[in-house]
């Protein structure tokens, strides 16, 4: 009997041997590309990072090897650009960035805690001496502390970095080597991605992978944007607008008060995690974590892009800088939260259920 005899007694006439053959073929898991995906955009994002850390130790450098406005402002510039590039990787802190995000991104910087560390500095600032520094004392959010000083113009921030019979050229050391630790720790998280992480996230359920399946994949990368958005809500909002306390917003406990640019944070971190969950490609369509969602619930997938929108539009809308109008503009900051955090219950509650992702055990539980 040949082959296409034995098709049409089984499977009945009319099927053919083509039909035949993808009927049996195995369908394809989409969580394959999408894993490819974030690995790829993970890698891209900590490489990023870790380029702006380098633009950053080296204006730092330039800085204090002959302080002035101008090597004031070209620093200052570049801390907002790699403050922003941390923003956006932050969606991907997970794997190789675990180890490194408290030392870089301890906030709401602890003014006292770093001048006490300046005082008790040697003679000669080493990594060492960074490393075994608390992470309350160095990160960005120390350094942002050094470049702008609290509310004074630029020119008294440069004198206090060229004294030389004061604290002044220890404290323009420290702010060098707290930059070149942020290189450092950027160049680790990238060369993570790179050498290894990566491949192990694409290749999720595969053989010499940390994740044991692909749903394990997926469930990281889940678990770490919920996590994400739950840091802007609580942290970068609930705090400072007194909602954890019920007190009188603070702010003092802002994110990135010195440079003002807290909004700008905010934004950049809520496009990093867009950048997970859509990560449209040149041709507009979805590679990222929408790709199943839009398969497993497409009104879901639909709330949630406008939702995003929802939570842009707020945070375009808040005043800047931050701090100066926290107080008397509060209802546009709760307003902010309060899209974003539908955003966090959407991801938490219904893309995690329908996905079918084992929720971590963090602090973004209850609700």
């Amino acid at each position: 009997m040949s082959y296409t005899t034995w098709a049409t007694v089984v499977f009945g006439a009319g099927l053919s041997i083509a039909a035949l053959a993808l009927a049996c073929a195995p369908e394809e898991d989409p969580r394959e590309d999408v894993l490819a995906y974030l690995a790829e955009a993970g890698t891209a994002a900590s490489v990023d990072f870790a380029s702006e850390g380098e633009a950053l130790a080296e204006a730092a450098r330039s800085l204090c090897a002959a302080p002035s406005v101008e090597g004031l402002t070209a620093a200052q510039e570049r801390w907002r650009v790699a403050r922003a590039a941390w923003g956006r990787s932050l969606v991907f802190a997970f794997g190789p960035a675990t180890d490194h995000r408290s030392a870089l991104d301890y906030w709401p910087a602890r003014t006292d805690t770093i001048e006490a560390a300046i005082a008790a500095a040697p003679a000669t600032i080493d990594a060492a001496y960074v490393d075994n520094l608390g992470t309350s004392a160095k990160g960005m959010p120390a350094l942002e502390f050094l470049l702008f000083g609290i509310d004074v113009e630029a020119a008294v921030v440069v004198d206090g970095l060229r004294e030389v019979d004061g604290s002044g050229t220890i404290r323009c050391a420290y702010a060098v080597a707290l930059a070149d630790d942020v290189a450092l720790r950027g160049e680790a998280i990238a060369a993570g991605w790179e050498e290894g992480f990566a491949d192990e996230l694409a290749d999720a359920g595969g053989e010499g992978s940390r994740y044991a399946s692909r749903k394990e994949g997926i469930d990281a990368a889940v678990n770490r944007s919920i996590d994400t958005v739950y840091e802007i809500v609580k942290g970068r909002l609930d705090g400072p607008l007194g909602n954890l306390t019920g007190a009188a917003p603070d702010p003092e406990a802002l994110e990135s008060r010195f440079s003002g640019a807290t909004v700008a944070d905010v934004d950049a971190v809520l496009r990093g995690v867009w950048s997970a969950y859509d990560g449209a490609g040149d041709d507009g369509e979805a590679r990222g974590i929408a790709v199943l969602v839009a398969g497993a619930d497409p009104e879901l997938n639909d709330r949630i892009y406008a939702q995003y929108g929802y939570s842009l539009e707020a945070v375009a809308a808040l005043p800047s800088p931050a701090g100066a109008n926290l107080v008397d503009q509060r209802d546009l900051f709760q307003t902010a939260r309060d899209e974003i955090d539908t955003l966090r219950r959407l991801l938490k509650l219904d893309v995690a259920g329908a996905l079918g992702v084992t929720l971590s055990l963090s602090d973004n539980d209850g609700d």
